[in-house]
């Protein structure tokens, strides 16, 4: 994938969805007409100067833009009943949103702020799902936790060719045979979110060949778990809980010896009300990969999270595949879906569509040109939404519709197609030159757009259920990012 620059919208500018030309009757939906601006009223729960897409950062004077979240009446309940015990203090109340996606999601940058965002509002449940220490896989990004590793480690990433399953529900599997080598993960006393931990859960596969997994929390004594099963038993995901008292600590794994260990991830979360953010994203992937990995396992480990909102952040990929075939993209969100309420029937479920982004039909032979002042640029050199993109978007509002799910439309909250290339050249640097990843402002601004929406949407589900208004929640302008500008993804390695 590549990377993208924001520049601000104004209110007038939100476009609405674009539909199919030809062909697609049944299966996308129609255009819609733009919707109006419409001023936030008094009490009403979302983000103070914020706007509904995605502009001026810390702009409070422009009104908030409804509309880019198509959210039927219980498509979202179960992530409103859970926010709802959590501001109440219920025991009910831990309200896990887990993240599916491409490149926008492994980066963390977008989710971190989402973590951030509602950690504030509904309580710091915990840090969440992790990979096991450093993969040893490229683009491994997770903010709000220090992770690293030592000795002899591999990696298998779903989609990566010659990489063999399982990849579990982070879509990575690590593994080794060296005894001795080890991993970690730590909170982050210095993060927004990720500072406390009451319990740890290790993620791992159990098999008749694999050897002994030791552990130790901070600096007491170490521990041990057989990976080793009896050989008629088949392979299959486990999971090791570890509690300890809340507060910062550091989980170390070790290779204890005695044939190969597969890990999939840590959990940190502290047993407590609040929001709970898995970024579970995998640089370059596409809904189909997700769809084409192993659920026995997959399944297993989302049950397990037991989730309240399921997002399924995917579409730029596809817009780079000269044979993407619409029609079993439109049946794989199908499949996805069904499948994820099989295995996480208390959760809602969001597609999130992609956000804009450029190409030009001249290709890099624009980058070779020479152009005289004042000439202009060539039309061919112009950076432009590819058509598909649109399609995309419409097949997938469509599968949401037809799923009952909700749906939120990121290139409207943009203000509409061919709009990359002015968040590129735009200041302060909102995204990157490859017309398609943000940097870390962009991603908050996207950030806040959605959870924006989100919490406008949370305070008509308790007025339409006679509650209480929800408490106001004042979230500050998204901060201009320290990396780079010119990094070549989107934000810095994690500690």
């Amino acid at each position: 994938m590549r990377v993208v620059s924001a520049l601000p919208v104004t209110v007038g500018a939100a476009l609405a969805l674009l539909g199919c030309n030809s062909g697609c009757e049944g299966e996308r939906l129609p255009p819609k007409p733009p919707r109006p601006p419409v001023v936030a009223p008094a009490g009403d729960a979302g983000i103070d100067g914020v706007n509904g897409g995605l502009g001026q950062p810390g702009d409070a004077a422009v009104a908030r833009m409804p509309g880019f979240l198509d959210a039927p009446v219980g498509t979202l309940d179960r992530m409103f009943e859970a926010w709802d015990a959590a501001e109440r203090g219920e025991r009910t109340g831990r309200a896990l949103m887990l993240f599916f996606g491409d490149s926008h999601t492994a980066g963390d940058s977008m989710t971190s702020r989402l973590r951030s965002t509602f950690q504030a509002k509904f309580g710091d449940a915990g840090r969440g799902l992790v990979g096991a220490g450093r993969p040893p896989a490229r683009h491994y990004y997770q903010r709000d936790v220090k992770y690293g590793a030592s000795g002899s480690w591999r990696a298998s990433v779903g989609g990566k060719s010659g990489d063999a399953e399982p990849f579990g529900i982070v879509g990575l599997r690590v593994f080794g045979t060296q005894k001795g080598a080890q991993l970690w993960v730590e909170t982050c006393g210095d993060c927004a979110s990720g500072t406390s931990v009451a319990q740890f859960e290790i993620l791992y596969q159990a098999a008749p060949d694999h050897g002994t997994l030791r552990f130790r929390v901070d600096d007491q004594p170490w521990q041990q778990i057989a990976t080793r099963t009896a050989p008629i038993e088949p392979p299959h995901p486990a999971r090791q809980i570890i509690p300890v008292t809340d507060g910062p600590h550091k989980l170390t794994l070790e290779h204890g010896g005695g044939g190969q260990l597969d890990l999939y991830g840590v959990v940190m979360e502290r047993g407590k009300p609040g929001v709970i953010v898995d970024s579970l994203g995998v640089v370059g992937r596409r809904l189909g990969s997700l769809r084409s990995w192993d659920w026995s396992i997959i399944g297993d480990q989302l049950a397990t999270r037991d989730p309240r909102l399921v997002v399924l952040q995917y579409g730029t990929n596809e817009a780079d595949d000269p044979d993407l075939d619409l029609e079993a993209m439109s049946r794989y969100f199908d499949e996805t879906i069904l499948r994820i309420r099989a295995a996480a029937p208390q959760a809602s479920i969001l597609i999130l569509g992609p956000p804009d982004m450029g190409v030009r039909e001249g290709g890099r032979a624009c980058d070779r040109m020479k152009v005289l002042p004042d000439a202009g640029v060539l039309p061919e050199c112009e950076w432009r939404t590819p058509a598909v993109l649109t399609e995309i978007i419409s097949v997938e509002h469509a599968a949401a519709a037809r799923n009952k799910v909700a749906f939120f439309d990121t290139l409207s909250a943009m203000g509409g197609p061919d709009h990359m290339h002015p968040w590129v050249i735009g200041e302060p640097k909102t995204a990157y030159k490859d017309h398609v990843h943000f940097t870390d402002l962009g991603y908050q601004l996207w950030a806040d757009a959605l959870s924006g929406a989100l919490l406008e949407h949370y305070a008509r589900w308790r007025s339409d259920h006679k509650l209480p208004p929800s408490k106001r929640l004042e979230l500050t302008p998204a901060p201009v990012p320290r990396a780079p500008v010119d990094a070549p993804l989107p934000g810095p390695i994690a500690p």
